[in-house]
């Protein structure tokens, strides 16, 4: 890591419907941003529900080094994890029964990437929506494997009180039309944050871009924080700064509005 010292303020950025496209790829443009903001002394971090498994071409083309990924559960810096937070067995095993009286399937997502307990309807379609590959089955994968991060397949947002009850030891975020992200209860994208800036020594602004549920701890732990024109609701009102949607340089207007550019 260069002298931090260089940089007045960090930038975390959520990927899906924030930084990417809707093919989920990079805008030319938003990746000559990226480059420009670091070079005006804004460091850029991924905030992202992705496994940092994913994450390489995107860093690659950005230039970017670290990433909050699995929302906060995991966390990489220069090809370095600082940061993670394994999910218990005991509440993985809590909630795979539950999801299977609900006839609902689970992702699992591992240090080197991840599998789900079956295929359904929902697990195809919440891939084809980041262009992502289908995952494996491997239903007990986890009794083997460190698991940081869960997704629950399902398009109803609903279960995402349901589950919350059953099992309060996890965080449930519906994140996606087809899948419900699930994370330890004391970690979200907001604690990732906090934990950058405790490895780094950072004591500067901290800005945050999102759109969707699992941003709305990352809007709340910023300084500043930017909500897409695309964005829920929710995270509209709790927004310093709303841009307009990601399809329509959202990123780069509000790199503008917040003169890092």
């Amino acid at each position: 890591m260069e002298n931090i010292n260089a940089y007045k303020a960090l930038a975390f950025f959520d990927l899906d419907g924030t930084l990417l496209n809707a093919q989920s790829q990079l805008d030319k443009e938003v990746v000559d941003a990226i480059h420009e903001i670091r070079k005006n002394g804004v460091l850029p971090f991924i905030a992202t529900g992705r496994g940092h498994f994913e994450l390489d071409k995107i860093m690659e083309e950005t230039g970017i080094t670290g990433a909050v990924a699995m929302n906060g559960q995991y966390i990489v810096l220069d090809g370095k994890t600082i940061y993670k937070d394994p999910i218990s067995v005991t509440n993985i095993e809590k909630l795979h029964t539950l999801a299977l009286e609900q006839d609902e399937a689970l992702a699992f997502y591992g240090k080197d990437g991840y599998w789900v307990d079956r295929h359904t309807p929902f697990v195809h379609a919440a891939y084809a929506y980041t262009h992502m590959p289908l995952p494996k089955i491997n239903p007990e994968g986890y009794k083997s494997e460190e698991v940081n991060m869960l997704l629950l397949l399902t398009d109803k947002l609903s279960q995402v009180d349901y589950y919350k009850a059953e099992v309060p030891e996890l965080n449930f975020f519906m994140n996606a039309p087809t899948s419900i992200d699930v994370t330890n209860i004391s970690t979200n994208k907001g604690t990732g944050i906090t934990h950058v800036k405790e490895v780094l020594n950072f004591t500067g602004n901290t800005y945050a871009f999102g759109d969707g549920r699992n941003d709305l701890h990352l809007l709340e732990a910023a300084d500043y924080g930017t909500a897409m024109g695309n964005a829920v609701p929710e995270l509209k009102e709790i927004a310093d700064f709303v841009s307009s949607k990601n399809t329509e340089k959202g990123i780069v207007n509000a790199f503008k509005h917040w003169n890092f550019i």
